[in-house]
């Protein structure tokens, strides 16, 4: 692999938010944080592996999107970030932003899957896919958040009305995401410059 091809980008991401989980594991353990970012991590790992084995690059936006996405849902025990719905407002934020950063980065992933080039065409079952999996993927997480809360003793979500915004964010979300798919051909993976044919002399 030559210098150009090397993924610098992301794997910066993924330093990033590794190095975010140990502070958080050292801060406050095995909390809510830790489980966020473990989570944001099993994601990234597969989209460098694309990266690397089709030679695209994951978009300087789409890794903000994704690592501040993940710095919003999780924070710092002690500091800032999650908390038991005192702040709804930001919990809410960090699902809409989630819910579309995810749908976006899947529907990538699915172009860079099917096409050479990873183009957005227009593929509206493949985009119904995205979008189903992490409609369905948002309200599963929440289940069982809430099946934990209870299992626990907990009281962090108040009786299932925090687990009912959240739900209804992480649509709004994933709605935004598919119309901006749908109209703009937006997609997080891109081909690098340095794979585009020269222009004749």
């Amino acid at each position: 692999m030559s210098r150009e091809d090397f993924p610098f980008a992301s794997l910066s991401m993924l330093v990033i938010l590794a190095s975010l989980f140990v502070l958080s594991m050292h801060l406050g353990g095995w909390t809510w944080s830790s489980w966020t970012y473990a989570f944001s991590l099993g994601i990234a790992v597969p989209l460098v592996a694309i990266e690397v084995k089709r030679r695209a690059v994951i978009t300087g936006a789409a890794i903000l999107l994704f690592s501040g996405t993940a710095l919003i849902a999780a924070g710092l025990p002690q500091y800032f970030g999650y908390s038991t719905s005192v702040l709804s407002w930001y919990d809410l934020t960090a699902h809409y932003l989630g819910a579309l950063a995810l749908t976006v980065l899947l529907w990538s992933v699915l172009c860079w899957v099917r096409t050479d080039d990873g183009r957005a065409d227009d593929s509206r079952p493949w985009l119904m896919f995205a979008v189903a999996s992490i409609l369905v993927a948002s309200v599963v997480f929440e289940l069982l958040e809430f099946s934990t809360d209870a299992m626990m003793g907990w009281a962090n979500f108040h009786a299932g009305i925090d687990t009912i915004g959240d739900i209804i964010f992480d649509v709004a979300g994933v709605a935004t995401a598919a119309l901006v798919i749908a109209r703009h051909g937006v997609t997080a993976m891109k081909r690098p410059f340095w794979h585009v044919d020269a222009l004749p002399t």
